[in-house]
């Protein structure tokens, strides 16, 4: 069947088109490769996104999408059955008017529920692509959500935010014509709320980003790259830079960071940074431009689904390292079981880099392994598959 004027509600939470990160580069890569679709984007963003202009961001907006419209996120001063309904009240009427083929959502959070009222609203099929269990980030020290909502600090108000994720996440799956996760750590815990078949569709890369000809250098770089939030966890690699300062390996270290709107947190990495002049700084930049200079890419993160920057090193044949979280295992890095000693990843990386066949050749197939699988060509080719077939059933 022909998709042409195909019309998708996309509704996501702030980020894209103004701070970088997987979630944002994942929508500019699915709205740049589905150019057959028309698009419009309902995203739910607080004060601070609404006074943007999304016409003039970090990521362009595409051609193929024909509105960007705004809506805050709901205010959690009364029990959730109540604030949902009065969200939805006083937002329902911001929303475009058209004749939607497919709601489309990227969260089990606030934009996942509208999602849901969305697409009985329009009477069109919901589907949900979800890039992270928003009850689980919570769960492990999330201070503030995508569309900026920040999470409350004392422990009875977090205990009710996790389990008002928990309930709309049982209620996006029971809801989607299609569950999409980004991770396969992640389907299990969709699988026990209630998804009945979740499909897994990976993060990618652009083709253009392959470096097939790189080689290692004599001094090992080691990188990290990511918001400055808690969830990251950058002030591990302070630590990490620290254990390996006392160790007989030379290596050089590479930081690079993008706002996350944690103020606190952002001036307790500077003042590491500080202390540390040995690891060069570098604030909002594209990663892409200093990722060939990387070795390896040390992933520190409390928690996470699939992190995109790990395909995004491995593109650049830089090994992936760290504690195994989310997916990042074995099948994507060097990774030690969580709770291991900061010492013995420091040990065990430095004896890899050492042996040089062994790590060339971890590294190599780390590479084909994204080179052949993830590229965003063929990720959202997956996607164009799902909605022909889900068109189809629906006509």
């Amino acid at each position: 069947m022909s998709l042409n004027n195909t019309s998708i509600l996309l509704i996501i939470e702030g980020t894209y088109p103004w701070y970088r990160g997987g979630v944002s580069e994942w929508v500019y890569q699915y709205l740049k490769e589905l150019d057959s679709y028309d698009f419009h984007i309902l995203q739910v963003a607080t004060d601070e996104f609404k006074q943007l202009d999304p016409y003039n961001a970090l990521y362009p907006i595409t051609e193929n999408v024909k509105s960007f419209t705004r809506v805050p996120p709901p205010t959690l001063k009364s029990d959730w059955e109540t604030a949902k309904e009065t969200w939805f009240q006083s937002i329902v009427e911001s929303v475009p008017v058209y004749k939607y083929d497919t709601i489309h959502v990227t969260n089990t959070g606030f934009a996942g529920w509208l999602g849901i009222r969305i697409s009985d609203l329009f009477n069109a099929p919901l589907v949900l692509t979800e890039h992270a269990l928003y009850w689980k980030e919570v769960e492990k020290g999330a201070v503030a959500l995508e569309c900026g909502y920040q999470i409350p600090d004392n422990f009875e108000a977090k205990s009710e935010i996790v389990d008002i994720f928990k309930q709309i996440a049982s209620e996006v799956y029971s809801s989607s014509e299609e569950v999409v996760s980004v991770s396969r750590v992640n389907i299990p815990y969709q699988k026990q709320f209630g998804a009945d078949s979740p499909k897994y569709i990976p993060n990618g890369v652009p083709t253009d980003l392959l470096t097939p000809d790189k080689k290692r250098t004599n001094i090992p770089v080691i990188g990290w790259i990511g918001r400055c939030a808690e969830m990251k966890n950058p002030k591990l690699f302070f630590e990490i830079v620290e254990v390996f300062q006392s160790r007989s390996l030379d290596v050089s270290f590479v930081m690079m960071l993008s706002d996350a709107n944690e103020k606190e947190l952002e001036q307790e990495v500077r003042a590491l940074a500080k202390k540390h002049p040995e690891v060069t700084m570098i604030w909002n930049e594209p990663a892409h431009q200093y990722l060939h200079q990387f070795d390896m890419l040390c992933i520190t993160s409390h928690n996470e689904s699939q992190p995109l920057v790990m395909f995004e090193a491995l593109s650049n044949k830089a090994l992936p390292i760290g504690w195994e979280v989310g997916d990042l295992t074995s099948e994507f890095g060097f990774v030690v079981p969580s709770g291991t000693s900061t010492n013995t990843l420091v040990d065990q990386v430095s004896a890899l880099w050492e042996d040089s066949s062994k790590f060339n050749e971890l590294t190599e197939s780390k590479y084909d392994l994204v080179a052949y699988n993830h590229t965003w060509t063929s990720i959202f080719k997956k996607y164009d598959e799902l909605f022909r077939e889900l068109l189809v059933e629906d006509a």
